[in-house]
């Protein structure tokens, strides 16, 4: 039997899920640009300062600033990342070169296993975590494609337990499903070490289709973590300050929009001694109209004496500190982005400098926050990977391939680097240096270029241009022969008789 105390617990726990759902719920609809939500929220800011009948004539105006810094903010994954297998105990062959066929193909086997859409996923799981401290990746298997699927979800979706040494012990996650005769049902998918089966809006456990013994296969909950910092409690705060600066400056837009830029600029027709709003008589009561601002909406004063004020009719307009609201939402952006590491000029278009030394300051911006999130990447892809060998070895039989053995290898991820701006005169000058001293080929040139080319298909299009060039350059000198003047023949000199 529950004591007065655990009730009282539990209660403090439902109430922090709950405002931790709210906070996750906001930055995911401000980052992916929920225009309902977003109105929402502002709205309730609104009514703060104005009544809920001028609300509803205001033009509600605002801007996406969170997706923007927080894309500036996640870099490790803007280039695809590398994964391979280097062996423990590396071999020669027989001109004592590192024997690398086994972990090549190790390689290629795990890699084709991958989603092709990797690079995005990758992108989506470090940018939600740069946004709620914490992104969570579910790792499950795509049966038709056989290959491994990743899913990144927003974590306000997701409800968690932890045990007494801060692991994951239990995760929930609301989804409709068909019901036995057809229809949607929400459910809530519940995923412990041991067991995965689901609830329904009573609480009663049911079986899953494709688990009618309601036994996690994996003995682990399939989902993989990825934390920015390390917290008291399991999710960590995420980008409040970045949301409610993102929220004031919309609340200014729309204030300098609606009220100084439309309403005050436009000015108010003022009426005196006019009586247009003279009460009227309906069913034996007296009303009058509502005084509204606007220029369909004059302002009338009446019944003030005529030997005062003779009876007028004029337009009015108020100064409004429209150039003062500017600067202060620039300042606004500035002081957020210096927070958040980042350049200014790369968040403000008007003040963006496209001159070689910005580049190159704004490049070493992004490779101090790289550095700060690479600690956690790895730990990320250490454990996604780890899992993903789990759940792919658990159903390869199933799917009729071969399971993963990385026995005498270590997987490994090589982040691309953040690249600094190059002239066109630097590039050429850097290849040619690489070349001279056989650092590079032709065909790594290329893939520099055109990260999506294998270094086979850069050797076809460097040897495809080469016979073209060749071929140009035969029919070019064959040309310039034709072409040439030819010397005249010169007539035999007459011999004297």
């Amino acid at each position: 039997m529950p004591t007065a105390l655990d009730l009282t617990y539990k209660e403090h726990l439902y109430i922090q899920n709950k405002e931790r759902i709210a906070d996750q719920e906001k930055q995911y609809a401000y980052y992916s640009g929920d225009s309902d939500k977003m109105k929402e929220y502002l709205k309730k800011v609104l009514e703060i300062t104005y009544r809920d009948n001028d609300i509803e004539k205001t033009q509600i105006n605002y801007i996406n600033l969170t997706k923007k810094m927080i894309d500036q903010m996640a870099v490790v994954y803007r280039d695809p990342a590398s994964r391979y297998f280097e062996s423990l105990k590396p071999t020669k062959d027989t001109e004592g070169n590192e024997n690398r066929t086994a972990q090549d193909k190790l390689t290629l086997e795990f890699n084709s296993r991958l989603p092709n859409n990797l690079s995005s996923i990758d992108n989506e799981a470090h940018r939600q975590a740069k946004l709620s401290n914490c992104s969570l990746t579910f790792v499950t298997i795509d049966k038709k494609k056989k290959l491994i699927k990743y899913v990144v979800n927003p974590v306000y979706k997701y409800t968690v337990e932890i045990d007494d040494e801060g692991n994951l012990s239990r995760l929930m996650y609301d989804r409709y499903l068909k019901d036995k005769k057809g229809r949607d049902e929400l459910f809530t998918v519940v995923w412990e070490n041991k067991k995965h089966y689901l609830l329904d809006s009573f609480g009663n456990e049911s079986a899953p289709k494709e688990n009618p013994d309601m036994v996690n296969p994996y003995g682990v909950i399939p989902v993989v973590q990825l934390k920015m910092h390390i917290s008291d409690d399991y999710f960590g705060e995420g980008q409040n300050d970045l949301i409610n600066i993102n929220e004031q400056i919309n609340l200014l837009l729309t204030k300098i929009i609606t009220n100084d830029i439309l309403f005050a600029t436009e000015g108010t027709t003022l009426a005196i001694n006019c009586e247009f709003n003279k009460k009227s008589t309906i069913d034996g009561t007296l009303v009058s109209k509502e005084v509204q601002t606007g220029k369909k909406h004059p302002i009338s004063v009446d019944n003030v004496r005529t030997d005062m004020v003779t009876p007028s009719i004029q337009h009015i307009t108020t100064s409004p500190y429209i150039n003062e609201i500017k600067d202060y939402i620039d300042w606004y952006i500035k002081f957020i982005a210096s927070m958040k590491g980042l350049n200014p000029s790369a968040i403000l278009a008007q003040l963006k400098d496209t001159s070689d030394y910005q580049k190159i300051m704004d490049a070493v911006d992004q490779m101090e926050m790289r550095k700060d999130d690479l600690e956690p990447c790895r730990i990320y892809e250490k454990d996604r990977f780890d899992l993903t060998k789990l759940v792919w070895n658990t159903h390869a039989e199933e799917i009729g391939e071969k399971k993963i053995t990385d026995d005498g290898f270590v997987f490994k991820v090589d982040f691309a680097e953040i690249g600094i701006h190059k002239t066109i005169q630097d590039e050429q000058a850097e290849f040619e240096f690489n070349l001279k001293y056989n650092l590079t080929t032709p065909a790594e040139f290329l893939m520099n270029k055109n990260p999506d080319l294998t270094i086979e298909q850069a050797e076809k299009i460097i040897e495809k241009n080469k016979k073209d060039n060749d071929a140009l350059k035969k029919q070019m000198t064959r040309l310039e022969q034709l072409t040439q003047p030819q010397d005249k023949v010169k007539e035999p000199a007459s011999v004297g008789l």
